[in-house]
């Protein structure tokens, strides 16, 4: 019985490496998306295993997105993505503490915008996507390259793929 399970386990293991590095960061955000959305449902239900679990899970996952960012990458789109990420992981954990959504909420709108963008650059240069998924209403305000269109290709192009 020991050797099926070890050996199903490998063979997911095999499948997951399998999958398109710019793929994986998608599903990354995708995730963090869920799991933000399970913290607040935790907080909002006052039930701080949900909350916690699923803010942890986060943390990791972002952490995970932090540590993908070529250390030698020094382009504006790099550094960008560092100081998002890292104000994030600074903040995430104190929702732990005073349980607070508007946190929660706005690590989800930044999370979800880079999503967005990774849709209309990464996947689509990766042949992932024909087109980019239209853009869902999510109150976002931020629009990180507003003033420079031409950036969005370098949030793919700063972030490693060597996953």
């Amino acid at each position: 019985m020991n050797s099926a399970l070890a050996t199903n386990a490998y063979r997911q293991s095999e499948v997951q490496s399998k999958i398109h590095p710019v793929k994986l960061i998608h599903l990354m955000y995708e995730r963090t998306l869920t799991l933000l959305e399970m913290a607040e449902k935790g907080i909002n239900d006052n039930n701080p295993q949900l909350r916690g679990e699923s803010l942890g899970k986060s943390i990791a996952i972002i952490t995970e997105l932090y540590a993908s960012i070529k250390e030698d990458d020094n382009s504006e789109a790099a550094g960008f993505l560092r100081g998002l990420y890292g104000s994030i992981l600074t903040e995430l954990p104190k929702v732990a503490v005073d349980n607070d959504i508007a946190i929660v909420k706005h690590a989800w709108k930044y999370i979800n915008r880079l999503k967005e963008i990774w849709e209309k650059t990464a996947m689509v240069e990766a042949g992932l996507l024909t087109s980019a998924p239209k853009k869902q209403n999510t109150d976002v305000e931020m629009d990180i390259f507003h003033a420079h269109p031409a950036k969005k290709s370098e949030v793919a192009a700063g972030v490693s793929v060597s996953i």
